[in-house]
This record gives structure tokens, C-alpha cells and sequence, in this order.
């Protein structure tokens, strides 16, 4: 079985902003798309070390901006600029992906194509180790070693997601 994704070469910029433009359409949907863009950086702040975030988010909520600001501070020494960079990116475009699969399931005209954006979530971009949400699995330590500290995966997870908008575009829009 094989999957062919085809872009129009000239209309790629167009479907990239249609999709973007469908996310935030109306304030609902904007508030939507920014609270699970917040939610996914957090995650992928603190899945970097898993252990650690956990007893610091329990202990109290006194204690939940020191776990921030050391699991941010760690991933600003391990990925540099262009981690967090890449990870603010990664996490905008999961809220954007994740907003118009949910008005695609409520106008009930979803595609398999748009479904890919969830488990694109578990791969990603972790803040520390380039694995996203798979840290939370144990795999971090292995992937931890790779090239540009992470970064590389970070970058693919940004232009698979683009893809993913592009390819579906406006959910409100119809399809001939």
C-alpha cells in the first residue's frame, strides 16, 4: 500500500494559509487552537524529564513555575535558540492541526489523511531530547545522542505537520 502526497507547486503558500486561516477563524476556534498549542509546549517542556516534572507539579502549585523554569532552562542549554524555536513551532502547528481535525469531525467530513496529526503528536519535538511525547515512554535516553541535539526531528516533526495542513487545508471549505 502506498500513500502519495501531492502538492501543487503554486498553491502550496495558499493552502498552508487556508489551513492556518481555518484554525482561527472566529475567536472559539482561535482560543482552541492557542490552548492546545500551550498544552503541547508545556508537554513537550516537561516530558524532557518526566520523573522530575511529576514530583515538582505534585508537591503543590507553588512549585510549578520552578519546574518550568528549570525544565525550559535545561532544554535552552541542551537545543540552544533554535530547539526552542523549533519546539514553539511544533507546538503552534499540533494546535492548528488539532483544531481542524475537531471541526472536521463535528461537520463529520474527516479524512484519513487528517488522523495522521495524532500520533505525529507522540514523535515530535521534545524539549531536551528530540522525541516528543515518546520520552514519556523511556525512549528519550536513547534518542538523545542524535545529531544537532534533537533539533533535525524537531524540524521534520514542523514540516510533516505543514504538510498535513497544506494537504487538508480549510476545514470549512468544500472539497470537489
Amino acid at each position: 500500500m502506498t500513500v502519495e502526497i501531492t502538492l501543487n507547486p503554486r498553491g502550496w503558500k495558499r493552502d498552508l494559509f487556508q489551513g492556518l486561516n481555518g484554525a482561527s477563524r472566529n475567536w472559539k476556534r482561535g482560543l482552541g487552537t492557542s490552548i492546545i498549542g500551550l498544552f503541547t509546549f508545556f508537554l513537550t517542556v516537561f516530558s524532557a524529564n518526566p520523573g522530575y516534572s511529576i514530583q515538582m507539579l505534585l508537591s503543590g502549585i507553588e512549585y510549578w513555575q520552578i519546574a518550568f523554569i528549570t525544565r525550559f532552562t535545561g532544554m535552552h542549554m541542551n537545543t540552544g535558540l533554535t530547539g526552542i524555536a523549533l519546539t514553539l513551532v511544533f507546538s503552534a502547528l499540533v494546535g492548528v492541526t488539532m483544531t481542524n481535525t475537531l471541526v472536521q469531525l463535528r461537520m463529520n467530513k474527516i479524512s484519513f489523511a487528517s488522523l495522521g496529526a495524532i500520533p505525529g503528536l507522540l514523535a515530535g519535538g521534545c524539549a531536551s531530547c528530540g522525541v516528543g511525547v515518546l520520552s514519556l515512554l523511556g525512549l528519550g535516553g536513547v534518542l538523545a545522542s542524535m545529531p544537532f541535539q534533537g533539533n533535525l526531528l524537531r524540524l521534520g516533526g514542523v514540516v510533516l505537520l505543514m504538510a498535513l495542513i497544506i494537504r487538508t487545508g480549510n476545514p470549512d471549505m468544500c472539497e470537489l
